[in-house]
């Protein structure tokens, strides 16, 4: 894969990136009584690059692979992304309702958390409240027609590869 198309592919993911965390901040919670906590203080989940730490990325990109990403676009949703030349590793922590993103195309995963679901922007594990959307970008040199249905699913194959991993550490 050249570095521009993993600028690209990596673009791609920061425009999709960006609308998940621009969704992400759409439900605020009720202001509660005191003493009673409120279902955004009962659903806090963990940081995302204590999820995706940097011995998983490595694990997966190579002694290369840097930090590029640790946002905390609210109280309740985070994201990590590392990345080097062997592509990219992106996740979205937060509760499941906020990071949950199903469409007509997904196929359901087992054997991770308590549901997983694969779909065309990712593979989302849930365990207990808790949601982790995972996002690889293998490297490639092109994006179209058979090459394109192959890199989808070398990244879809990368996902559910990494997950157990980043399950661990949730």
């Amino acid at each position: 894969m050249t570095v521009t198309t993993l600028r690209f592919a990596s673009g791609l993911w920061l425009v999709s990136g960006a609308a998940m965390l621009s969704l992400a901040g759409c439900g605020k919670a009720a202001p509660s009584q005191p003493g009673i906590r409120s279902k955004a203080e009962a659903t806090a989940a963990p940081n995302a690059c204590g999820v995706l730490t940097e011995t998983v990325a490595k694990k997966y990109l190579g002694a290369a692979a840097v930090l590029k990403q640790d946002a905390h676009p609210n109280p309740r949703v985070s994201l990590c992304q590392y990345a080097s030349d062997r592509g990219a590793i992106s996740v979205l922590s937060g509760p499941w309702e906020m990071v949950d993103s199903k469409t007509g195309q997904d196929t359901p995963v087992a054997g991770l958390g308590d549901e997983a679901h694969l779909g065309p922007i990712g593979l989302f594990v849930r365990k207990g409240d808790h949601g982790l959307s995972i996002d690889v970008i293998t490297a490639s040199g092109e994006f179209w027609g058979k090459a394109a249905d192959d890199v989808t699913a070398r990244n879809h194959a990368a996902e559910q590869k990494v997950a157990p991993d980043l399950i661990a550490n949730d």
